[in-house]
């Protein structure tokens, strides 16, 4: 006999037909049998239903109608509850896996004082069979695989964040009248010469199955591109680790790509003022036919010669709010994604087609000629600038559950000054949360999922608001006079600060001369050598070189090492860097 037994028909499961039967039974006092018989349903359950309804006069409960089986652990009700609380759980991305729901049955169960089988008393959790059964009588659950997400981006895209940005973005559409073809994304993403191999056919059962890669860690090369809202795309720009550029580094790249290169391969200001130049001659802004950018608080974006630049040539440069590209960026949300699968393709093609060769970054340019090409449609662009709210202009263009996660650490929203004390949480905004819309059913009960295991909660506010360190950032328009003001002088307090680093590392070389007097009177001047000495990637300054106690931190992805005041990192315990973060995206 199969386990889950489907029904053949509907007789007896209608509650106004049995209502209708009822009362020609006991108004008109006819015979259960010939009344079961006119109305197509048996007489059993007929009978059973006029006991239970004549039991409700005298105080009972209302009777139900149809089939409930006998080994069903909660009713359906209950079952809706823990159905909305596992999705509210995962809204707030601290879902819980299959053996945390089974346990959390288990432990609803003895909450509610239900006799459950001795087997989850056994083991003190629901059986396998039973999770089974819950998946099928709730399609909308299912088991998925979720990604990763840092605690940054959790806290910082809330409502207040997205209202902020969108203010400032209408003001600007309104200010300068920008059309579709006007307006751009600009982002910039990391590639390497070792792709992540796709799925093969092969022998099933076998415990290894092995593909081909250059290496075991691979170079990184950084490719920059700008879309705008109608779908077309600036050709790109690369940015190779070497010091000195050569025109064959783009060779059988994307038609009209520029590159040039830095010691690290990544992104900063010389470089970015190059990109600006190129897309300049793309665009061709004017002052009086203005354009706008839209691009994320990277370092390189706020060097202060490329705003000067872009003031000159007519270009409006609007900053996102910070770790809130995911959700807000048309490039990250439809055009990286599909890059990204589209460049492990061609690259085990590649590797396939020259076997016992090695992927070069001068190989990638070509390598990623069909891959951006499939990418960056003019449909996946359009889409991007749709789901986040760009073009067209919708800035509720996020659900209200999007916002959950900012709802567990609850963090001040105040960006003026964090240690004010009337900032306000998140739980205490006007804006409804996914956790807090709860069914009407669940008002009635005392008992639900939540208090046998209460939705995560952080209580890291006082903390949070009396941090210092690095400054906070925020959606700006980088062009406007006040912003370019205030980034002109941190510039200035930072070059002034290299300077002191620099003359405090040279008074440190001199008094880290030892002389050492031999044996034979002779005088050695020994100084300390460097040895595996290392870099941040983002300053290039050397660890050797570092101030005493200045604090460094490593990247558990791609182990290149980084100031922790260079970084945008609040949480440093688990740090993935800004490229590690395109990757994955």
């Amino acid at each position: 006999m199969p386990r889950v037994r489907k029904r053949t028909s509907n007789r007896g499961t209608d509650i106004e037909v049995m209502k209708q039967a009822a009362q020609y039974c006991i108004n008109e006092s006819k015979s259960i049998r010939s009344v079961a018989k006119d109305f197509d349903i048996c007489h059993v359950s007929l009978t059973r239903y006029i006991t239970k309804l004549k039991a409700m006069k005298l105080g009972g409960s209302p009777p139900k109608c149809g089939y409930r089986p006998h080994t069903r652990i909660f009713d359906s009700c209950q079952e809706t509850m823990l159905s909305n609380y596992l999705k509210n759980c995962a809204d707030m991305y601290f879902g819980l896996s299959s053996k945390d729901v089974r346990q959390l049955a288990y432990e609803f169960a003895i909450k509610l004082n239900i006799k459950v089988p001795t087997y989850w008393i056994e083991n003190r959790s629901a059986g396998v069979d039973w999770f089974k059964n819950f998946l099928k009588r709730n399609p909308t659950l299912s088991i998925r695989r979720p990604e990763s997400t840092s605690l940054s981006r959790a806290i910082n895209f809330n409502p207040v964040n997205v209202n902020m940005f969108m203010d400032k973005y209408d003001s600007q559409l309104n200010k300068y009248k920008f059309e579709a073809h006007q307006i751009f994304n600009l982002d910039e993403t990391g590639i390497t010469t070792v792709q992540n191999p796709g799925k093969v056919v092969a022998q099933k059962g076998k415990k290894q199955i092995g593909a081909i890669t250059s290496a075991e860690r691979g170079t990184l090369v950084t490719m920059c591109l700008a879309v705008n809202a109608v779908g077309n795309a600036i050709p790109p720009m690369f940015i190779f680790p070497r010091v000195n550029y050569k025109d064959h580094f783009i060779r059988g790249g994307p038609p009209g790509c520029v590159g040039t290169s830095n010691k690290s391969g990544w992104m900063q200001g010389e470089q970015f003022l190059q990109f600006m130049q190129h897309f300049k001659n793309h665009v061709r802004p004017t002052l009086e036919k203005k354009v706008l950018i839209l691009l994320d608080n990277h370092e390189s974006h706020l060097y202060l010669p490329v705003i000067d630049y872009c003031r000159e040539n007519g270009i409006v440069l609007l900053s996102f709010p910070p770790h809130c590209s995911h959700k807000l960026q048309p490039l990250d949300r439809s055009v990286f994604g599909p890059f990204k699968k589209l460049i492990n393709q061609e690259m085990d093609s590649w590797m396939k087609s020259n076997p016992g060769k090695r992927v070069s970054i001068y190989d990638l340019p070509s390598v990623i000629n069909n891959a951006l090409i499939n990418a960056a449609t003019p449909k996946n662009i359009v889409n991007g600038f749709t789901v986040s709210g760009l073009w067209p202009f919708n800035r509720n263009a996020f659900a209200v559950d999007e916002y959950a996660p900012a709802v567990v650490t609850d963090m001040y929203l105040n960006f003026e000054d964090t240690t004010n004390n009337n900032a306000t949480p998140i739980s205490q905004t006007n804006t409804k949360t996914a956790v807090a819309e709860k069914p009407e059913e669940q008002a009635s009960v005392e008992i639900s999922p939540e208090t046998v295991r209460p939705y995560p909660k952080a209580k890291i506010n006082s903390k949070m608001a009396k941090k210092g360190g690095r400054r906070k950032g925020k959606a700006t328009v980088l062009t406007d006079t006040p912003e370019k003001d205030e980034i002109a002088l941190r510039a200035t307090e930072k070059d002034k600060k290299i300077k002191r680093k620099l003359f405090s590392t040279d008074v440190k070389k001199q008094k880290n001369k030892v002389t050492i007097k031999q044996k034979n009177k002779k005088t050695i001047v020994n100084e300390s050598e460097e040895e595996d000495d290392a870099s941040c990637m983002i300053c290039l300054e050397l660890y050797s070189k570092s101030k005493r106690g200045e604090k460094w931190i490593q990247c558990c992805k791609c182990k290149f090492w980084f100031h922790e005041a260079c970084t945008k990192a609040d949480f440093i315990a688990y740090f993935i860097c800004d490229n590690c973060e395109a990757d994955n995206e």
